[in-house]
């Protein structure tokens, strides 16, 4: 048997895929994959630094590690902005796979995660002023079909759900002519028993073209999450976001009239520096006024090299009441929409089976739980909503297949 290799993986569905891809290309070459750190040899920890939280947390991850002894590779976003010289490596993925002697790569064989991840597109032309991101995985790219209809051959054999990533998804095929919408409807063709869900993407992205191709293909999950960041236009523009309100608020009705029970996802970063109430307020307003589904709040962190950095921050009990105050509005909003679709039938991806219960996501990104056959997990199944107990999960009756 190879040496063996735990990874420990922070952030996003991107960095998620990463790690699945070098796990595809080390199996192949001969190390053994191992599911705690305690039995590895090596450590490859794969960091976030989106926010410096999640920094602290993956270079946490390597001092914990090396004090056992281990072999420590420090990969991902944070190990590009600020390499780490405490472990063994501090690199790229390209530096991780020349560490281990991996020259001929190949697609992703195996995949961990119940549902799959299939990475399109890398980087982003953005210039948002507070995010690091953009240094770290460079220039937007898109991943040429070729390449991406290898892994989704392999991720269709494994998994039923396939969602697609990328740091500025809707970048993809700009390169070519071609579009997001082009790429969807090649791959729901091509696999009509796996249904597809997208990540993440900019509100410029979301076209009459997109919506068609989400309504006319029964395999595209009805789910969005489209970022906002704010509801003030002059925080938006320090922000250095693209858009407006006004637009993003066209995109929103533009996505419902298309899709009225869609699942709708959203960011947004709360006590931007200069942020006034009134900024604050107009989020709110933006939030109270559309069914979202959810919504991700954060406090807003400074990382360092960013134009943002340099800029006077909203003291820290003035964004912790603010965020406080944004997500008890976040809360009510998922519970309504939760509760629409009590007494509908969806359709649930099994995930897992625990405690004697099934545990699935809908095609709207719903959580849910019910009885069946754990022979069930990786299937799509029928399930009718029953209750809503206000946990985040949704009770549901497995219905004949």
């Amino acid at each position: 048997m190879g040496r063996k290799v735990f990874f420990k993986t922070f952030g996003c569905r991107t960095n998620q895929y990463d790690t699945e891809f070098l796990k595809s290309q080390m199996r192949r070459s001969g190390f053994s994959i191992v599911e705690s750190p305690e039995e590895a040899d090596t450590v490859i920890v794969n960091s976030c630094a989106v926010t410096h939280k999640a920094e602290r947390e993956s270079r946490r991850e390597v001092r914990r590690h090396l004090r056992r002894g281990k072999e420590v590779i420090y990969t991902g976003c944070a190990a590009k902005v600020n390499p780490y010289e405490e472990a063994h490596l501090s690199g790229s993925m390209e530096d991780v796979l020349r560490h281990f002697g991996i020259e001929t790569l190949s697609p992703i064989d195996t995949f961990t995660r119940a549902r799959g991840i299939l990475k399109v597109q890398e980087g982003c032309n953005f210039v948002c002023s507070y995010c690091i991101i953009r240094f770290a995985r460079g220039s937007s790219r898109s991943i040429p079909l070729e390449r991406i209809l290898q892994d989704a051959d392999n991720l269709s054999r494994i998994t039923r759900e396939i969602t697609l990533t990328g740091t500025q998804i809707g970048d993809w095929g700009r390169e070519w002519g071609k579009d997001l919408a082009y790429l969807l409807d090649v791959l729901t063709e091509r696999y009509p028993d796996v249904r597809f869900r997208i990540s993440s993407i900019s509100p410029l992205d979301v076209s009459e073209r997109l919506l068609k191709v989400m309504v006319e293909r029964p395999n595209v999950c009805p789910h969005l999450h489209v970022s906002v960041q704010s509801g003030s236009d002059r925080v938006l523009r320090a922000m250095r976001r693209p858009y407006t309100r006004r637009l993003y608020e066209e995109k929103l009705r533009m996505i419902y009239s298309h899709i009225p029970d869609i699942a709708v996802g959203t960011d947004i970063i709360v006590g931007f520096p200069g942020e006034t109430e009134e900024d604050f307020s107009q989020t709110l307003g933006l939030v109270e006024a559309y069914p979202f589904a959810y919504i991700h709040a954060f406090e807003y962190s400074p990382r360092p090299g960013t134009p943002a950095y340099t800029l006077r921050e909203v003291p820290a009990p003035v964004r912790k009441r603010r965020i406080r105050r944004l997500q008890e509005v976040i809360a009510s909003k998922r519970r309504a929409y939760r509760r629409r679709f009590i007494g509908k039938v969806l359709r649930a991806h099994v995930e897992k089976s625990e405690d004697g219960l099934l545990y699935g996501t809908t095609e709207n990104y719903l959580k849910v739980a019910f009885e069946g056959n754990p022979a069930l997990v990786g299937s799509i199944v029928p399930v009718r909503i029953v209750e809503d107990r206000d946990t985040g999960v949704l009770n549901a009756r497995l219905l004949r297949l």
